[in-house]
C-alpha cells in the first residue's frame, strides 16, 4: 500500500462529443445522369458539325456552277452579242453547232399524173408544203429508216353519189414476206340524189393511227376507184410522223 504521505492520483476520463466531428459526406448516385447529359450534348455539337460541312459544300459547288455559266457581253457599237466565261472574258467561244435530233417525218400532196388505176395513190415531193425527212419515197410507198412508233395519216376528196368508195392504207413489212397488210381502212356509201356525178357531191376520208414500224417497212395508200378521187392537192394528202 502506498505511504499515507503520498498523494493518489485518479485515472483521466474523457468524454467525446459526437457532434463535434462532421458527418461524412454521402456517396452520390446521379453519375448515370451526367453520362446521357454528356451523350446528348456530344450528340448536338455533332449535329451542328455536319450541318457545317453541308453548308460548306452546297456553298463551293454553287461557286463552281455560277463560274462555268457563260455571260453574253455587249460591246459599245457592236449589234452582235458573243459569250464569255468567267475565267477569261477576253476570249470569244467559237459558236457551238446545235444537235440536229429531229424525228422522221414526212407529208405528201396528191399526185394525179402518177395516180393508176391499180388504185395505188401516186404522190408529189416538189409542192411548196410538202417535205420527207429521215424517210424515202419509193414506188409512191413511204419507206422507213429508223425503228419507232409513228403516227400515220391519209385524207382523201372523192366524188359520191350512190357509188361505193373504199380508202385504205397498207403496210409492206419483212415480219410477213412483204405481203401488203391492212393498217386502215375507211369505206363510203352515200347516196344523195338522183342527179348525175358531176353535179359536185362530195365527200373525204380522213384516217390515222399510231403504229410499230421497224426499218425497211413500207406504207402506202389505196382506193378501190381512184377515178373517184378529186385531184386537189390540198385535199389529198398522206404522211407519217415519229411520235
Amino acid at each position: 500500500m502506498p505511504d499515507a504521505g503520498e498523494s493518489v492520483k485518479s485515472p483521466q476520463v474523457f468524454v467525446v462529443d459526437s457532434q463535434v466531428f462532421p458527418c461524412k459526406a454521402p456517396v452520390r448516385r446521379d453519375v448515370p445522369q451526367l453520362q446521357l447529359l454528356y451523350l446528348l450534348l456530344s450528340v448536338a455539337l455533332l449535329g451542328v458539325f455536319i450541318e457545317a460541312v453541308c453548308i460548306c459544300h452546297l456553298y463551293s459547288r454553287h461557286t463552281l456552277i455560277s463560274s462555268n455559266i457563260p455571260r453574253v457581253e455587249y460591246v459599245k457599237g457592236k449589234k452582235d452579242a458573243f459569250t464569255s466565261s468567267a475565267h477569261d472574258s477576253n476570249n470569244i467561244l467559237p459558236e457551238k453547232n446545235p444537235k440536229d435530233d429531229s424525228k422522221p417525218a414526212a407529208f405528201l400532196q396528191i399526185d394525179p399524173a402518177v395516180t393508176g388505176g391499180n388504185g395505188v395513190l401516186g404522190w408529189r415531193t416538189g409542192s411548196f408544203s410538202v417535205f420527207i425527212k429521215g424517210m424515202d419515197l419509193k414506188n409512191n410507198s413511204l419507206y422507213i429508216q429508223q425503228d419507232g412508233y409513228y403516227y400515220i395519216f391519209s385524207k382523201i376528196s372523192h366524188l359520191e353519189n350512190c357509188i361505193f368508195f373504199q380508202h385504205k392504207v397498207m403496210l409492206r413489212t419483212q415480219s410477213y414476206s412483204n405481203k401488203p397488210i391492212e393498217l386502215m381502212e375507211g369505206s363510203r356509201f352515200l347516196c344523195v340524189s338522183e342527179k348525175p356525178q358531176s353535179s359536185g357531191a362530195r365527200g373525204s376520208s380522213y384516217l390515222g393511227g399510231i403504229f410499230r414500224l421497224s426499218e425497211g417497212d413500207s406504207v402506202f395508200v389505196t382506193v378501190n376507184n381512184s377515178s373517184l378521187v378529186l385531184h386537189n392537192i390540198n385535199e389529198n394528202f398522206f404522211g407519217a410522223f415519229m411520235v
